[in-house]
């Protein structure tokens, strides 16, 4: 009896892990929608190639993340045209990475260089607003979430105001201008290990 009931509690644990939080409503335009149901990843997700870089796959219709041999995995995608206020909604897993960041970057050569802050969702479950160059936490909040649970994140940039939503709950608030300018397209990122994404969607608010 004591090794049936711990196989439902397995079960059950699994199950949980594997659910995934329902959308959340969004006002704008989708510019972008990626639920990964194809076998591989679309073409116009760039991300570093070779040996010694970060690798992506599709599993199960799910993008996996895997830091590798990398410094980090790092993967972006342009919008068909830059845009100025958007919102950013996807669903995050760091079952075994430190933490997974996405966010918004301008125009320019280099994606990864035209950054200014990303939202980092920690394995320990905290959702921080953080400026990228320099790698300081400007607000966070502790959802105390799972690291094998799904989160469904919502990451409005409107002006120079940030309102961030975890599993149709907002969780956080704030006004900066590094968020106000053109947006060229998103980028994610992963350090520490691997991690999974799904359901990516881009609307322009207006």
């Amino acid at each position: 009896m004591k090794t049936f009931l711990l196989l439902l509690l397995s079960i059950a644990s699994l199950h949980a892990a594997d659910k995934k939080p329902k959308a959340m409503r969004a006002k704008g335009d989708t510019i972008l929608l990626d639920d990964f149901k194809s076998d591989k990843l679309d073409e116009k997700w760039v991300h570093p190639k070779g040996e010694a870089a970060a690798k992506f796959t599709i599993t199960d219709g799910v993008l996996e993340l895997d830091q590798h041999a990398a410094k980090g995995a790092v993967i972006w995608r342009n919008f068909d045209t830059p845009v100025q206020d958007a919102s950013i909604q996807l669903l995050v897993r760091p079952w075994a990475c430190n933490w997974i960041a996405f966010g918004f970057y301008g125009s320019g050569e280099r994606a990864v260089a035209e950054r200014k802050l990303n939202i980092a969702v920690t394995k320990n479950g905290a959702v921080s607003v953080r400026d990228v160059e320099k790698q300081d936490s400007l607000k966070a909040v502790n959802t105390k979430s799972a690291p094998d649970e799904w989160q469904r994140i919502l990451f409005e940039s409107r002006g120079d105001k940030i309102t961030v939503s975890v599993n149709d709950r907002e969780v956080l608030e704030y006004k900066t201008e590094l968020t106000k300018g053109e947006k060229a397209g998103i980028l994610l990122n992963l350090y520490g290990g691997k991690g999974s994404v799904d359901e990516i969607e881009v609307k322009v608010i207006k």
